[in-house]
């Protein structure tokens, strides 16, 4: 069977980082996980096909232009300009390079503007229209928005994923789900 991953990184260990795991359409694992080894342990462990990870997977000193399309969609990202951004950016690229090494395929999403875009107003109008169950209730905003990702993951595995594609980047979301 075929597992996803969606991870929303904090810029520094300090702080918590969401992970969530798929299989079959069941969550197999969501959590907060704080040292790079211990993401990177966590998801080598499950062994999914795409991790979809919340952050910019290239440098800019303000918007890329794909940025300045997501914002022209009506999508409000952050540019990787701002130093706080530059922080993440890198912790990201090097969890991709490690991972890419391992045969996970990374890619970039943005969990707000993809639940935006699915036309679901909440995560659970999301997952009761995707008929997946959430066993845990009380999820973390960095665990929400994993889930969120990890759902991308799946249907850019499908090739069912929204692509926001300039010259500088793709970011994937999620097709319109909800009415």
């Amino acid at each position: 069977m075929v597992i996803f991953a969606g991870l929303d990184p904090a810029g520094t260990e300090k702080r918590p980082t969401g992970l969530a795991i798929i299989k079959n359409n069941i969550f197999i694992f969501i959590g907060k996980l704080y040292r790079d080894n211990e993401i990177i342990d966590k998801i080598l462990f499950y062994k999914p096909v795409v991790l979809a990870i919340d952050s910019p997977l290239s440098y800019s000193k303000g918007y890329r232009e794909v940025d300045l399309l997501m914002k022209k969609l009506g999508y409000k990202v952050l540019p990787p300009g701002w130093r706080s951004m530059q922080i993440l950016i890198h912790r990201s690229l090097r969890i991709k390079s490690i991972l890419e090494k391992r045969g996970v395929k990374v890619i970039e999403t943005h969990p707000l503007s993809a639940l935006k875009s699915s036309g679901c107003k909440t995560l659970d109008e999301l997952l009761a229209k995707l008929n997946i169950k959430l066993e845990t209730k009380n999820l973390s905003k960095d665990e929400k928005d994993a889930v969120i990702a990890s759902l991308v993951a799946k249907f850019y595995y499908e090739n069912k994923s929204y692509m926001v594609k300039a010259k500088d980047g793709i970011i994937h979301l999620l097709p319109k789900i909800c009415s």
